[in-house]
C-alpha cells in the first residue's frame, strides 16, 4: 500500500559521541537499509559518514545520498532519466 511507504518514521542513532534522530519515510529507510547491507556496513556507520560531509539537515542529507546512489546505479545499468 502506497500509504505505508509514505509513513514518516523516526530512528535514533549515536554518532560522533552524541545521540541524534532522523525522520524519513519508510520507503527511504528500507532503501537505506538495503544500501548499508550491500556495503556490509551498519546504518550507523553510513549515517556517520554522511554526517561529516553534509551541508544541510541530516535527514535531508541522507535522502539526497539515497537518491544519488540510486541514480548512479541506474546510470551503471545504462538507464537514462
Amino acid at each position: 500500500m502506497a500509504g505505508d511507504d509514505e509513513e514518516l518514521q523516526r530512528r535514533s542513532f549515536r554518532i560522533a559521541g552524541h545521540q541524534t534522530s532522523l525522520s524519513m519515510e519508510r520507503a527511504f529507510w528500507d532503501e537505506f537499509r538495503r544500501m548499508a547491507q550491500a556495503d556490509r556496513r551498519s546504518m550507523t556507520d553510513l549515517i556517520a559518514e554522511i554526517d561529516v560531509q553534509r551541508t544541510a539537515g541530516l535527514s535531508r542529507a541522507v535522502r539526497v545520498y539515497i537518491l544519488n546512489r540510486l541514480r548512479l546505479a541506474a546510470l551503471s545499468r545504462g538507464e537514462t532519466t
